[in-house]
């Protein structure tokens, strides 16, 4: 009778945990990389791997804190302003901390490192040379249509030095419509992340656009990749970095990674 007892009272335990268990709205950012709606299928078969990755951490970052997790799958400018709102409490999205998105939210520490580098077809790329030589650069590049992901930091920059470089800047909601751009002979570059082109350039085309120059961290076009968290809320951002750091200490985070991608960032 005792023993029947216990096992109760530790069912009722075990229940009203359950019940009262945090719950997360988690945002997955799919226009990063994935088409947006209306827009043609993306080409490559990795184009997935990402948010596939993204959504694999997450998991196992909501595992690790016990908390209830509802994912859901915004576009990429939708989720700071989601985080803010308090819609989402974690927002997967690839972010870079800059001192404009540090003042609306907070960042987890670093997932891994990002830098960026034009694309163009070689044969457009070969028009805009130096005449003097040397690798071509964002920072060398005049008088050309550059595309980029609308809302982004590479968009950003573009922005930035559009005036003084006489660029003109091309905003796409996703990495596949840049490269559409590119294909559509719209943009005669495109300035996007080196794991998000990557992933989006389909490896068995016939004709690709190539990666041209360096890449670069530069004006904030690189560096460390963060979950975004409410500001008000440091207990969760605590809470997640001690199960991020778990994941390090215990090799889960970098299965994770190899399971997805065939070099190292973190």
């Amino acid at each position: 009778m005792a023993r029947t007892l216990r096992a109760l009272c530790c069912a009722a335990a075990i229940w009203a945990g359950g019940a009262n268990a945090l719950e997360l709205h988690v945002a997955i950012a799919r226009s990063t990389v994935l088409q947006a709606p209306g827009e043609a299928p993306a080409k490559s078969s990795r184009v997935s791997l990402l948010v596939d990755f993204n959504l694999a951490v997450a998991r196992e970052t909501c595992r690790r804190i016990s908390a209830r997790c509802v994912f859901s799958y915004p576009d990429f400018a939708a989720i700071i302003p989601g985080i803010e709102s308090r819609l989402f409490q974690l927002g997967f999205g690839s972010y870079l901390r800059t001192p404009e998105r540090e003042a609306r939210v907070a960042f987890s520490d670093a997932l891994w490192r990002s830098s960026s580098r034009l694309l163009a077809f070689t044969p457009v790329a070969a028009r805009f040379a130096a005449p003097a030589g040397g690798e071509l650069t964002v920072e060398k590049l005049r008088d050309a249509r550059v595309v980029s992901i609308s809302d982004s930091q590479q968009y950003a920059y573009l922005q930035s030095v559009a005036a003084s470089q006489n660029l003109q800047v091309v905003g796409r909601s996703t990495t596949s419509a840049c490269l559409e751009a590119l294909y559509g002979e719209q943009a005669d570059f495109a300035l996007l992340s080196v794991l998000g082109a990557f992933l989006a350039l389909d490896p068995t085309a016939s004709r690709t656009p190539s990666f041209i120059g360096p890449g670069t961290v530069a004006h904030g076009l690189g560096g460390s990749v963060h979950i975004a968290l409410p500001r008000d809320d440091e207990k969760l951002r605590q809470t997640v970095n001690a199960a991020l750091a778990a994941m390090h200490r215990d090799g889960s985070y970098q299965r994770l990674w190899r399971r997805y991608f065939p070099y190292d960032f973190y």
